[in-house]
């Protein structure tokens, strides 16, 4: 059984301050934005624990979002399933609009080259405390496994953190592209990690 609510904190927690956070929450306090951040995680464990799968640490200071291939990307008939509509009201409307411009712009690529097996990471995330400790070997692991499982060979992901890059790149995914999102001008890479 998911623990949503340590999901959440977790997930809400290791993206404070995040490229893409700092920049859909400008004007936010560090505050507002765990707050929101917290609220927002909750909607999207929601939807995915339907159209994918969840993974946490046992420590509840990470957790991993995956999407199977079919379902993604997740589209406004699913988003309406599982609630994510309510977001706008619950973050502000510039926040969602924001968020929502960077993941498509950064969702396009793996539109156009992924298979289809393919696996969408669509968010990890180790809070600072849990940081350190092997969390993301584990989580990407697991769901990679979690995915296999199902038929998938193809796992993508994308990240706006340099840092991350090197991560990813120790755990088999190789950079497919990397840009400038054209509306936040965060830098971005799209990674695969492809297991036959």
């Amino acid at each position: 059984m998911v623990n949503v609510e340590a999901v959440s904190r977790s997930l809400g927690h290791a993206f404070l301050n995040y490229p893409l956070m700092k920049y859909a929450f400008e004007g936010h306090s560090d505050q507002e934005q765990v707050e929101k951040l917290i609220v927002m995680y909750r909607i999207m464990t929601a939807g995915v624990m339907v159209y994918g799968g969840v993974v946490e640490t046992t420590d509840g200071t990470g957790a991993l979002h995956w999407i199977s291939g079919k379902n993604f990307p997740l589209g406004l008939w699913r988003e309406i399933q599982y609630g994510a509509l309510s977001l706008p009201f619950k973050l502000g409307f510039r926040v969602v609009q924001r968020l929502a411009k960077h993941d498509s712009e950064s969702q396009e690529y793996v539109l156009k080259h992924a298979s289809k097996s393919m696996g969408w990471i669509w968010t990890v995330g180790v809070a600072p405390e849990g940081q350190g400790k092997g969390h993301c070997r584990y989580l990407i692991e697991t769901a990679i496994e979690q995915m296999r499982a199902q038929g998938m060979t193809e796992f993508w992901l994308t990240t706006d953190k340099e840092v991350n890059v090197v991560i990813y790149k120790k755990l088999g995914f190789e950079v497919m592209t990397e840009r400038i999102m054209s509306d936040s001008g965060i830098k971005n890479w799209t990674m695969k990690r492809v297991e036959l």
